[in-house]
């Protein structure tokens, strides 16, 4: 059971409120999504945390020191945008226009911003057309090496990858028997700086 995201509550308050919810055994595990650090941290002055759910993926590397240090404490950590919202299954392209009710065509979004706007999408793509030839190599999909590297990284446990029909939740699924050895990671880590969070003044 996860707090999705922050609020104006006291998080001490939240927090021995959800191990409550584990003490009366209406819930085995207790966990949050979107929390810093220091959230984290006052949260184990009461109970454990046994789970983070963050914005994690190769286009998306803010949340990396804190997946590690998750990773040391003993917290599981699921990832969620691990596909960075389809930009990394090789199925999106500058010429791919988006329905007006989907967020990702929207600028007035934070996703679209960092991830779609001008500039932004051209080195998003640049990272996608660099794992192709990885994935030739690897044996599987484009969103089969990101869900790989997502899982090569420390503190990480799981990822969350949508699927919109069965051979997605097969490929996907694949992903977690991928091996990528130093070489491969040290290729991958290049081709990262292809990505958004390289432009400069970002």
């Amino acid at each position: 059971y996860q707090l999705h995201w922050p609020d104006d509550v006291p998080v001490e308050e939240t927090w021995e409120a959800m191990a409550g919810l584990v003490d009366e055994g209406l819930v085995r595990h207790i966990g949050a999504s979107n929390f810093d650090r220091a959230l984290i941290e006052r949260c184990q002055g009461i109970r454990h945390v046994d789970s983070l759910q963050p914005h994690f993926s190769m286009l998306h590397l803010a949340n990396r020191d804190l997946i590690r240090w998750c990773g040391e404490q003993g917290i599981g950590v699921v990832t969620y945008g691990s596909l960075a919202f389809g930009l990394l299954t090789g199925a999106i392209d500058m010429d791919t226009r988006f329905d007006p009710q989907d967020w990702r065509g929207r600028p007035g979004s934070g996703a679209y911003r960092r991830f779609f706007a001008p500039g932004k999408r051209e080195r998003s793509l640049a990272v996608t057309d660099g794992l192709r030839p990885v994935a030739d190599r690897v044996g599987v999909t484009v969103s089969g090496v990101a869900l790989a590297w997502a899982f090569h990284q420390p503190g990480v446990t799981s990822a969350i990858a949508g699927s919109r029909d069965p051979r997605h939740v097969r490929e996907n699924a694949a992903a977690g028997d991928v091996e990528l050895d130093r070489a491969m990671l040290e290729e991958l880590e290049e081709i990262l700086r292809r990505g958004p969070e390289f432009d400069e003044g970002t």
